[in-house]
């Protein structure tokens, strides 16, 4: 069931599906504009992080046996109790191929407000699955006679690579495919991730806890909430972050967040039914950044200066703040430096990014 942020369509997966991929992804770009609504989306992002899992089963002459790997090793170790070894024995000597995938994650954004600062969250993001076939082994290589064979969870799950296995000369099956993976209207899924914190919040906070005196004997009945100083003043940090952006020198300067961030989400429903939503942010640049590093050796205009300079590099203002809230480049500490030298006059900051900073140190959040 699609949920209510959810924009993927079977017309966008056949479009997405059916696009070659190209250097820089022009022909995909060029898709989204002739053929969808999403006419100004363009390319962010890429995550090449995830490693490659199986995708189908060839004999040894490379025809096909099975287009599933996951279906096909849960049949055949269930016909055979559930047994590696005996598995092996029923293809030892057929020369079985498995191939498998290097998926990359490409991000694409369509921002529906470039020009209204305080909108920074109303774009779409669409991500892009391009994932190259290939093989390099057996399925069940002969060279193991039955030994150092993988478990029988770990064949089901494709997490193979513990195994000691000869590999051959990869060779690539076909060209580099795209696939739809996820088309998200990132104002809808804020507004309804920021509700349900805000109601687990309420929730939490109104839980009734006995405390007692363990000097006096006195029991006293209270609500979570009075055991933590500004309770109720507390937001979601997902909200915080985009409002901070609009609000600083970075919004003001016309950058938009969904091009110099993409947002690995996350949508879950306990067993209970209690649903959470969340994200974490990428930067999307590119350069190698250096971590500030050492900076205790600074005075506090010698720190600024390096957090200025971290600006240059990146190409935007007050970017060390954001910085500061995911990664290890800029550490929470700096950030509160930089906070107690503006109150004591020692550095001065724009107004709206002092305010930002304040509130920040006020009620700390990140990722």
């Amino acid at each position: 069931m699609s949920k209510e942020y959810d924009l993927k369509t079977d017309v966008l997966e056949t479009i997405v599906g059916s696009t070659v991929v190209t250097t820089k992804h022009a022909a995909l770009v060029a898709a989204f504009a002739a053929r969808t609504e999403f006419r100004s989306a363009r390319y962010v992002k890429t995550r090449d992080e995830f490693g490659s899992r199986p995708a189908r089963v060839l004999d040894a002459d490379g025809g096909e046996v099975a287009a599933d790997y996951f279906g096909w090793v849960t049949e055949q170790l269930a016909k055979h109790g559930d047994s590696v070894e005996r598995s092996w024995a029923a293809f030892e000597g057929l020369g079985y191929l498995v191939t498998e995938v290097e998926p990359v994650l490409h991000y694409f954004v369509y921002d529906r407000s470039p020009t209204l600062r305080n909108r920074q969250d109303d774009f779409v993001q669409i991500e892009v699955w391009a994932q190259q076939e290939f093989v390099e082994r057996e399925l069940f290589p002969r060279e193991l006679g039955g030994w150092g064979l993988p478990s029988a969870d770990e064949l089901r799950g494709g997490a193979i690579y513990s195994a000691s296995i000869e590999r051959f000369e990869r060779r690539n099956l076909g060209k580099t495919r795209y696939g739809l993976q996820a088309v998200t209207d990132m104002a809808v899924f804020l507004d309804l991730a920021e509700s349900m914190w805000s109601d687990t919040h309420r929730r939490d906070g109104e839980r009734r806890l006995i405390e007692r005196d363990v000097t006096t004997g006195h029991v006293r009945e209270l609500a979570a909430r009075d055991l933590v100083p500004g309770y109720d003043r507390q937001r979601w940090a997902g909200r915080r972050f985009v409002e901070d952006w609009a609000a600083s020198s970075a919004g003001h300067a016309g950058e938009r967040i969904c091009t110099r961030w993409v947002f690995k989400t996350s949508d879950y429903t306990a067993p209970d039914g209690r649903r959470t939503m969340s994200y974490t942010p990428a930067w999307t640049h590119t350069k190698k950044i250096a971590a500030l590093e050492n900076t205790h050796r600074l005075d506090d205009y010698g720190l600024y200066g390096k957090l200025n300079k971290l600006d240059e590099r990146i190409g935007m203002p007050f970017a060390w703040f954001f910085y500061g809230l995911h990664g290890n480049l800029v550490r929470g500490g700096q950030l509160q430096r930089i906070v107690d030298a503006a109150e004591a006059g020692r550095i001065v900051l724009p107004e709206h990014d002092y305010q930002v900073l304040r509130a920040w140190s006020d009620d700390p959040y990140g990722f």
